[in-house]
């Protein structure tokens, strides 16, 4: 396997790693938002939660996703 296909498939893994250590809510809103593309008032409107709660998720969400990543030695 060329080197890039078996470093991409380590950092899939992680990131899996990663997004699993989050909460269920802030794992799903992430999900939505980044993997489905939704914007932040549609994942609030799907998941019938206010926006300022969405936004709040998403961010902690995606601090906790970038310490992990740097603690495995990525981002």
């Amino acid at each position: 396997l060329p080197l890039e296909v078996v470093v991409d498939r380590e950092e899939t893994r992680t990131l899996r790693t990663c997004l699993d250590d989050l909460t269920e809510l802030q794992r799903s809103s992430i999900e939505m938002s980044y993997f489905n593309g939704l914007t932040y008032p549609e994942v609030a409107a799907q998941t019938d939660t206010p926006l300022p709660t969405i936004k709040s998720r998403i961010r902690d969400g995606l601090r906790r996703l970038r310490d992990c990543l740097r603690g495995r030695g990525h981002a």
